[in-house]
């Protein structure tokens, strides 16, 4: 609420959303002059708007707000999920082609040698609720592993490994068919996890080739063929906001920032001093409080 009592939306969110520019991108278009709101110039940060009562305008025309758009992509093997790539590969967004002139963006990530479903929207607030941590969907994932697939290799991923920047949640693993060399099998990795499978299974001695996400919530690949997109409807997007308990993933913690090195160091310095003092207070030999010092008359 700004100090005339109205209730809106940043500007620069709003002026990222109609597709202006990135977020960063209009702080800075705010600061330089050239954003209006009902006819004159603003140029402070932080400013709240109603883009349904005022007119906004940027370098002299009037902007439109996009209407949140929804879609679920089957994306194929060589498809990278960015918004902009340097090497010019094919985006994820790129497989949308009904969006117009809206400013889409893929809802998570996925591995460029992996196949399956992903979402793409404008709607910043859906893909935070989407992506929690809290209540996560659940990602089934269909996996060909090389190798000999055995019990024990099962028993290693089902409880999790130790990898290089920590330990992987438990796994929920149905084994579709046993081979000598090549096996395949359906698993659904704990919240923000399916980015290490391939990891997990060469930690377990098997090589995972192909990596296809057949179901993400409610949503499924069923009628919808690789490179292909359709939009969502208004149940289904309410489903994915509202998940029925079995099309819940199993909830995780979310992993503490990992410390630099430097970071790390400090630590460890401040533990040493903070317990030597303890004991010098403890052993009597702190000594007397340090005088202030006066300067002055």
């Amino acid at each position: 609420m700004d100090e005339n009592g109205r209730r809106g939306e940043r500007l620069h969110k709003v002026l990222a959303r109609a597709g202006v520019a990135s977020r960063r991108e209009c702080e800075k278009l705010i600061a330089a002059g050239r954003v209006k709101v009902d006819g004159e110039t603003v140029t402070r940060m932080g400013v709240l708007v109603d883009p349904d009562e005022q007119v906004i305008s940027f370098d002299g025309e009037a902007i439109r707000i996009e209407r949140p758009a929804y879609y679920v992509v089957y994306k194929p093997k060589g498809v990278v999920c960015t918004t902009r790539d340097q090497f010019d590969r094919k985006s994820v967004v790129d497989l949308v082609h009904d969006y117009g002139n809206r400013r889409l963006f893929p809802v998570g990530r996925m591995e460029e040698d992996s196949e399956g479903l992903i979402l793409v929207t404008n709607d910043g607030s859906f893909a935070n609720r989407v992506l929690s941590y809290k209540h996560p969907l659940r990602h089934l994932y269909y996996v060909r592993v090389r190798g000999r697939l055995t019990q024990e290799a099962l028993d290693v991923v089902r409880k999790g490994v130790w990898l290089s920047d920590g330990r992987s949640g438990s796994m929920w693993v149905k084994v579709r068919r046993w081979g000598k060399k090549v096996s395949t099998v359906m698993c659904s990795p704990s919240a923000q996890q399916h980015r290490l499978l391939k990891r997990v299974w060469a930690k377990s001695g098997l090589f995972a080739d192909k990596v296809v996400r057949v179901r993400l919530g409610p949503l499924t690949t069923e009628g919808l063929r690789k490179g292909a997109s359709r939009r969502l409807s208004d149940a289904e997007v309410e489903a994915l906001l509202h998940p029925a308990p079995e099309h819940l993933g199993a909830s995780r913690a979310r992993p503490a920032a990992r410390l630099t090195p430097y970071r790390q160091k400090e630590q460890r310095k401040a533990k040493k001093y903070a317990g030597r003092r303890q004991r010098k207070r403890q052993d009597g030999r702190a000594g007397p409080a340090p005088r202030r010092r006066v300067i002055g008359p």
